[in-house]
């Protein structure tokens, strides 16, 4: 007769392995859920290189083009930034597999390309239908400044249609990461860069932040 005590442990062991096995499933699921969205923004990203590409070569009317990629980016900007801070919840969580690395990295030169796109698009059209901010936040060690901030973000995007937020780890190894961290001049996190030129330094609140970002939507 099997003694209570072992039937007892095989069942804690069978439970303790099918709770990986869940955890494990769960893992996969979310990570394939990233997987098709980072693609998507790599997509993107790609999509508006190639438009001032074909600008350059073809020689088309500007006017055009910097209408057309206007809608075009303004369309994408929320669903963007929607995406860095699911990533940064599952940074914050540690619930992603082995492939959530490479998938994070994707997202981020993904991200860097589409606000390379931003700035190049000021350039070329001479002016940008939107405000950049980039968001330097915190991932190895915990931030909650960081984590409250990104929720002031969340409001100011969805308050302010021309603003675009491009989020970045500034603890990230990303060779092109360290560069606008050190471009920037970043100190300390949380971190935000306004158009470029104006850095403010630790958690700003949305008043602060509408001091130099203007209006909100019309309600």
């Amino acid at each position: 007769m099997v003694s209570p005590y072992i039937k007892a442990a095989l069942v804690t062991v069978a439970l303790t392995l099918f709770g990986f096995f869940v955890i494990g499933q769960l893992d996969a699921m979310r990570a394939n859920e990233l997987r098709a969205s980072v693609d998507d923004l790599l997509i993107q990203s790609e999509s508006e290189r190639l438009l001032y590409t074909y600008a350059q070569v073809m020689g088309n009317d500007s006017g055009a083009l910097c209408d057309f990629v206007s809608t075009s980016s303004e369309s994408q900007s929320s669903r963007t930034y929607a995406l860095s801070e699911k990533i940064r919840y599952y940074e914050q969580s540690n619930l992603l597999n082995a492939d959530y690395q490479r998938i994070k990295d994707e997202y981020y030169v993904s991200n860097a390309a589409l606000y390379l796109n931003a700035r190049a698009m000021a350039k070329y059209c001479g002016t940008t239908p939107y405000r950049t901010v980039l968001f330097f936040y915190r991932v190895n060690s915990d931030c909650p400044e960081c984590r409250a901030q990104g929720g002031i973000l969340d409001t100011i995007v969805s308050t302010h249609d021309n603003v675009r937020v491009f989020a970045f780890p500034a603890d990230s190894n990303l060779s092109f990461v360290r560069l606008l961290v050190k471009h920037n001049n970043i100190r300390a996190v949380p971190s935000v860069v306004i158009d470029d030129s104006t850095v403010l330094s630790g958690l700003q609140s949305e008043e602060q932040l509408n001091r130099y970002l203007g209006k909100q939507n019309a309600s």
